[in-house]
């Protein structure tokens, strides 16, 4: 596993002052869960704020089989990407939780971004994402495991998800089966999982797991 793993939370909201935050997100609208916010193939007309909740990015492949790319959490734009390339959306977004999230269009966005300088930070945190992806798929599969579940409490603020183990094993690359194996390694000590929904126990137990695979 990667030595200088940063867990630190990188968003939009973290690169601009509070108020021009406010601004952009000034108008929020509710989402009920398990509702598709973006959906792949669509064009990139425009970007949504997400102020509350947390959402899960999936990709279909040619062959129909599901990809869990990420979670994001409140203070992220979502869709920036097909706006930023003139494409369509790659993925679709869509709510684990109740959400609410601000509507952008893509004109007002990019004025956005020019007047608060945004075009080198996005990019640069376009590529810490596509770095988490990559990592997510290195190492023991009860490290990998940990890793998405530590970086899921970051993102969202809580500690219980509605997630299925099919659903962790699409985010990490592995089989159901695998997931089940690794949750039993972890423990009940350091994460719960019932039918649709895990718990992280202990964050920092979880945490000792991937230092415990560093130093050895």
């Amino acid at each position: 596993m990667n030595e200088d793993r940063d867990f630190s939370v990188r968003s939009l909201r973290n690169l601009v002052p509070y108020e021009a935050w406010a601004e952009l997100t000034r108008q929020p609208k509710p989402y009920a869960s398990d509702q598709t916010l973006l959906r792949q193939g669509d064009g990139g007309t425009h970007v949504l704020a997400l102020t509350k909740g947390l959402v899960k990015v999936v990709r279909r492949d040619r062959d129909g089989r599901e990809r869990l790319l990420a979670f994001r959490g409140p203070g992220e734009i979502l869709g920036e990407m097909a706006i930023q390339c003139e494409g369509e959306r790659l993925a679709d977004v869509r709510t684990m939780t109740k959400c609410e999230a601000s509507l952008i269009l893509a004109e007002d966005f990019q004025r956005f971004v020019r007047e608060h300088q945004l075009a080198h930070p996005l990019a640069v945190l376009a590529s810490t994402r596509l770095r988490e992806q990559t990592e997510i798929h290195d190492g023991a599969v009860h490290e990998r495991l940990a890793l998405a579940l530590i970086r899921l409490v970051e993102v969202s603020g809580v500690q219980s998800f509605s997630l299925t183990r099919e659903e962790l094993a699409q985010h990490i690359g592995v089989g159901r089966r695998s997931v089940s194996e690794a949750l039993k390694l972890l423990g009940p000590g350091r994460v719960e999982a019932a039918k649709s929904r895990v718990s992280v126990i202990s964050v920092e137990s979880l945490r000792k797991v991937l230092d415990d695979s560093i130093s050895g």
